[in-house]
């Protein structure tokens, strides 16, 4: 092959490349254009492959230049049929999904290809429940405060009296200040305004549910704090549980309680039969999708948030009694929502920034309220 029928072959494949670029942006004019002209210059480097073979005789690439020449021809007829939207044969399709039209290389066809690309915002789908409903909220107007308990101690009996003799005084009752100081909670979410308004989605709508999510979250992380501090109680089997309610609890605690756990504790407890093989855990029937055990109502929430022991063996919290005895939680503000788009720095960054503000205080109320048990979860 001499070097002027290389220098064709390199700039036919140079043109067929612009072509194909051409084709996939959309300007098919252009892209007939270089096809035009590499038509003219496969003419052209067959002529020259003919005049070689019959200047030196057998020439054993010019079989093979032909072969390619042949089946460039083939391939451009195909591809311009297809860029036309007409149909195809078998042999066509197998020849474009063979050679450059592939879905991979944008160049070559992956451009022109349709994607499946939506903006809707797709909510996960996961637990969020508000553990600020199973706890006292008790509205404040002020940032610091105080309440008076009553000091728990056993009452004695009155003094048998003698008819005449002095009357003795009586012990007093006893009392303690529970005091609170109402904190601020919150954060600033900027938005590009360029986003909000070239998005079609509502974004603002979508973001104020997600701070509100977050609100509920600290609640959920206030309390938890709480309970972590409290004494664990080592709970071996479905026995101890009801030893909890009947003895450790107060009566009267034990009537308003419920049994909040983890999915550990829940599996475990929903596994649990009778001598009959009737399931311990049977359904609220004030809740079709609610559980009750030993007619306390259980409450569970993800592994996640409320997770189990696991340094030895598993362990899973069940949190035994009236959590509104146990958690007293003085709310100054609920959840406040602002926006601005000129306030701080907004103007200058040419966003919306959306602040959220919460404002409480969270206190143990009756440390004798509940208990701390933990599980053990067999192997």
């Amino acid at each position: 092959m001499n070097k002027e029928l290389r220098e064709l072959l390199t700039q036919i494949s140079t043109l067929k490349t612009e072509a194909r670029t051409l084709a996939s942006e959309g300007k098919l004019d252009e892209a007939e254009a270089k096809v035009s002209e590499i038509r003219e210059l496969e003419r052209k480097a067959e002529i020259i492959r003919a005049t070689e073979e019959d200047a030196g005789g057998a020439n054993p690439g010019g079989q093979q230049i032909r072969d390619v020449v042949d089946q460039e021809a083939e391939y451009r007829a195909a591809y311009l049929q297809f860029l036309r939207n007409r149909p195809l044969s078998s042999e066509q399709r197998e020849m474009l999904e063979k050679r450059a039209m592939s879905e991979g290389v944008p160049a070559d066809g992956g451009l022109i290809v349709p994607q499946d690309i939506q903006t809707k915002i797709n909510e996960l789908q996961r637990q969020f429940v508000d553990l600020s409903q199973y706890v006292t909220v008790e509205p404040v107007t002020t940032l610091t405060g105080s309440r008076v308990l009553e000091v728990e101690a056993e009452l004695t009996p009155f003094a048998e009296l003698t008819e005449l003799d002095e009357i003795p005084e009586t012990d007093n009752p006893k009392f303690a200040t529970l005091t609170y100081a109402v904190k601020d909670r919150g954060g600033i979410l900027p938005i590009s305004n360029s986003l909000l308004r070239d998005t079609d989605q509502n974004l603002i709508n979508y973001v104020s549910q997600w701070l509100a999510k977050k609100a509920v979250a600290t609640n959920n992380s206030l309390i938890r704090g709480i309970l972590n501090t409290m004494d664990k109680t080592a709970l071996a089997d479905i026995k101890a549980i009801k030893k909890a309610l009947n003895v450790t609890l107060d009566p009267a605690i034990s009537l308003n309680s419920i049994i909040l756990t983890n999915q550990d504790g829940f599996n475990y407890l929903d596994s649990l039969e009778d001598a009959h093989n009737r399931p311990l855990l049977q359904p609220d029937p004030t809740q079709s999708t609610a559980k009750i055990l030993f007619g306390r109502p259980v409450v569970y929430v993800a592994n996640s948030f409320l997770p189990s022991d696991t340094t030895s063996g598993t362990k899973a919290p069940l949190i035994i009694g009236n959590l509104k005895q146990l958690i007293v939680m003085f709310s100054r503000q609920g959840l406040e929502l602002r926006s601005t788009d000129i306030g701080g720095d907004a103007f200058k960054r040419n966003t919306t920034d959306l602040r959220a503000i919460k404002r409480d205080d969270i206190k143990v109320f009756d440390s004798k309220a509940a208990v701390f048990g933990q599980l053990t979860i067999p192997a």
